[in-house]
């Protein structure tokens, strides 16, 4: 998966995936769906078959930091989540 940055503005951010279905872009949207500081959040994906998925961000602070800050928080949940999962 390749990161493409569509724009970067300290309020908006817009963050193409390349080489990936909505389901990360739309983990990384829930996580800040429950952030008071972010105004707008949206996943687009044009067409369903030839577009790719765009995470779209709008935030009262700066919106790579509350992106950043979602994402370490995923990581942070799917790592205890791991660590519960019998190992064979």
């Amino acid at each position: 998966m390749k990161l493409n940055i569509i724009e970067d503005e300290k309020n908006s951010l817009i963050i193409e995936f390349d080489g990936a279905d909505r389901g990360i872009p739309e983990l990384i949207k829930s996580r800040l769906l429950e952030n008071k500081e972010v105004g707008f959040v949206s996943v687009v994906k044009e067409h369903f078959e030839v577009s790719k998925p765009r995470l779209v961000v709008r935030s009262e602070k700066n919106a790579r930091a509350q992106v950043l800050k979602a994402v370490e928080e995923l990581e942070e949940e799917l790592k205890k989540l791991q660590s519960q999962v019998p190992k064979k």
